[in-house]
């Protein structure tokens, strides 16, 4: 049975010693050779086209023999599926939460930009009032100068030019604080800065006692830039953990924003504190024996020393992003005023109330962003997790096929008897000698 497995270039260079035994399991075993693979002859024995056609000036040379593997894939056996399904899950998961931060990031800058305008807008409108009351003590004096030199054309012009003054100033100081309360923030920046200028212009200087409230408020507005702009990257990454980094960044300066804005309260209840405080003295030092005025001053300057503190601790608390011990300092500093008679204003109070708000939506953006970030690390580690399964296949045998013998192989041993015809002839004549 050796013969029957080799090639048939071997036969061809052996001599093969068959006996009828060998035959007899030879023929059993082997097919009609009719049943041979030939060139240009059809399953049915009709002519058919050869597979080298040539179709007119163009022939394809094809080798004479083909072979190629026979695998099987492990991958399913190992887990892969499963693992790139999961990886694939990770991937849309983490996409869908960095879009969330992203928009949660865009409500949180809008917010800060929007605060950032009401701190601007509050601080401008406390310096139009110290504007008003300058350019109103400069007309009363110059009018006192008039009024000592009423024939004098000089005096009665300077009178006249800081009169209008005043009125054009007090008129948009009007508007200003209307459009405060009416929560039309730009327009009352707009029209405490024309209040501002009116006084300038008529040379006349004013301070004012909004320190720490001025620099809050540039600070502010500095932080509500940098949350736009942080809102806007995450808006256009492509990555998700960019996406994710982008939109915490927009939360923590919309933090800085609210923390800040606080401070202007807060500084606005020490001033309140101290302007009590000025007011208990002057009348205790007009009235020395009265003891109920002397108390006042005491209780007054406590509530100046305890505010203060409040407001320092706030100025630290905001110089560190932490919005919500900014605002805390702040309620504080408003309470220990008010023990001693301040009473808040509305657009103070509206400020503090929404700085505090803004301290909600960003914390909402914080949270998605933190979101946003661990999904990308699980997606991360999804993919690892699949990328460690390795695309494996198992390999079940080789074929080889002769064109033009018809020989075909599978791992060296044949699979049709192309050449085997030979040997099978051979062993009918033996058989037909009876030998």
């Amino acid at each position: 049975m050796a013969a029957l497995l080799s090639p048939a270039a071997a036969l061809a260079q052996q001599q093969i010693n068959i006996t009828k035994k060998d035959c007899r399991r030879a023929v059993s075993a082997t097919p009609l050779a009719n049943l041979a693979y030939k060139p240009g002859v059809g399953s049915r024995g009709r002519a058919v086209a050869p597979a080298d056609l040539d179709g007119g000036g163009f022939k394809i040379e094809l080798p004479e023999v083909f072979e190629f593997d026979i695998t099987r894939d492990l991958n399913y056996f190992l887990g892969k599926p499963k693992a790139d399904a999961e990886a694939a899950q990770a991937a849309a998961n983490s996409a869908a939460k960095a879009q969330a931060a992203a928009t949660s990031a865009e409500t949180s800058a809008a917010a800060a930009e929007s605060l950032s305008t009401q701190s601007d807008a509050y601080i401008a409108v406390e310096d139009a009032e110290a504007a008003v009351a300058a350019m109103q003590t400069e007309r009363d004096a110059l009018f006192t100068k008039f009024q000592e030199h009423p024939t004098s054309s000089r005096r009665e012009a300077e009178y006249t030019a800081a009169n209008t003054a005043l009125t054009t100033a007090q008129a948009s100081l009007a508007s200003a604080q209307t459009s405060m309360t009416a929560g039309s923030y730009s327009s009352a920046l707009t029209s405490a800065s024309s209040a501002q200028s009116t006084v300038s212009a008529a040379e006349v200087t004013f301070t004012t006692s909004n320190t720490d409230g001025t620099a809050a408020a540039a600070t502010a507005s500095t932080a509500a830039s940098s949350a736009r702009s942080s809102a806007d990257s995450a808006d256009a990454a492509v990555k998700s953990a960019e996406k994710a980094s982008y939109s915490d960044s927009a939360s923590t300066s919309a933090d800085t924003a609210a923390a800040n804005a606080a401070v202007i309260t807060a500084e606005q209840a020490s001033l309140g504190a101290e302007t009590i405080y000025a007011a208990a003295v002057a009348a205790y030092k007009a009235d020395p024996d009265n003891t109920t005025k002397q108390a006042a001053v005491a209780s007054a300057s406590a509530a100046v020393t305890s505010a203060n503190s409040y407001l320092s601790a706030a100025k630290t608390a905001a110089s560190s992003g932490d919005a919500s011990a900014a605002i805390s300092g702040a309620s504080s500093a408003v309470s220990a005023a008010a023990v001693v008679g301040y009473a808040e204003s509305n657009d103070a109070s509206t400020l503090r109330s929404t700085a505090s708000t803004l301290v909600t939506t960003s914390g909402s953006t914080a949270t998605a962003a933190s979101e946003a970030a661990s999904a990308d690390t699980a997606t991360t580690t999804a993919y690892k997790a699949s990328a460690k399964i390795s695309n494996m296949q198992y390999k079940v045998g080789t074929v080889r096929f002769n064109i033009k013998t018809g020989a075909l192989f599978f791992n060296g041993k044949p699979m049709n008897n192309a050449m085997s015809s030979e040997v099978a002839a051979k062993c009918a004549e033996l058989l037909n000698k009876g030998k």
